[in-house]
């Protein structure tokens, strides 16, 4: 679901190859300042700035964490062609939830998963993969 920057192979670093890029999975833990000095923070807010920058510059957001992101911008970071590919290849789809659900913020009732994934199973390229 990860894909190289566009134009990667034309200066590559340390790390990459002929079709794969590097990076670098990077984790902030500790409490945020406004915290320790006993001030107001939106921690919900802070994911969203967080996310929305990743976007704007090729990054991805590893899927141990809670998302903010809408599902529309969900996929704008990940490949969800390959990622629906994998998933009817190998026969998940109505079996496993699609990890945009599980990993984002909020309750989905098990109706809501069903619906979704029924959709997946309904489209039009369902049984051409």
């Amino acid at each position: 679901m990860v894909y190289p920057e566009p134009g990667f192979e034309l200066q590559r670093r340390q790390g990459d190859t002929q079709y794969a890029q590097m990076y670098t999975d990077v984790g902030v833990y500790y409490a945020p300042g406004p915290v320790l000095r006993g001030e107001e923070f939106d921690g919900s807010e802070a994911v969203r700035r967080m996310e929305s920058w990743l976007i704007e510059n090729h990054g991805f957001q590893p899927q141990y964490a809670v998302s903010e992101l809408s599902e529309k911008n969900f996929w704008r970071m990940f490949d969800a062609g390959l990622y629906e590919h994998a998933r009817r290849k190998y026969g998940a789809v109505g079996t496993f939830m699609s990890l945009y659900y599980k990993s984002k913020k909020g309750r989905k009732t098990e109706k809501e998963v069903q619906e979704a994934e029924q959709a997946i199973c309904e489209a039009p390229d369902a049984e051409a993969i």
